[in-house]
């Protein structure tokens, strides 16, 4: 991914990986570094476009990826890397630790654990994580 900070034709390059990986594009201006009026939503799921990489949060800790989804997704295989670990980076920690290993978020009352926001590098770690959450809400 190219960086968009103070692109002007941000929302352009935005649209593109959007729709590439099949994500929802809805209205939201930024005032940060990349100036853009897009962002993507699936599910509970908001991704905002950051200098290199989407920032994808959801509001509730419980709307996050269970802990066994978010392993499954973490090391499922990157046809050009390792793993999707490596560039669908759980709490958007350099290090890529495993989502078990970063800490998902626990909430007390029902035990499971959950990972509510992701660093996203590449155009193939945007797409996999599309399919995961469709896959896990039932999306079309």
């Amino acid at each position: 991914m190219i960086n968009l900070a103070g692109n002007k034709d941000a929302d352009t390059h935005i649209y593109e990986e959007l729709y590439l990986a099949g994500i929802e594009a809805i209205k939201e201006t930024s005032n940060g570094e990349v100036p853009y009026t897009v962002i993507g939503r699936i599910g509970y799921w908001k991704l905002r476009r950051a200098w290199y990489y989407w920032v994808a949060t959801v509001e509730y800790r419980k709307d996050g990826l269970p802990l066994d989804v978010a392993m499954k997704l973490h090391n499922t295989p990157h046809p050009t890397m390792t793993i999707m670990g490596n560039t669908i980076r759980s709490g958007g920690h350099c290090g890529c630790p495993s989502p078990d290993e970063y800490g998902a978020f626990k909430l007390n009352n029902e035990g499971k654990r959950y990972v509510d926001c992701y660093h996203i590098d590449d155009q193939i770690g945007l797409g996999e994580f599309a399919k995961v959450i469709k896959n896990l809400y039932v999306i079309c």
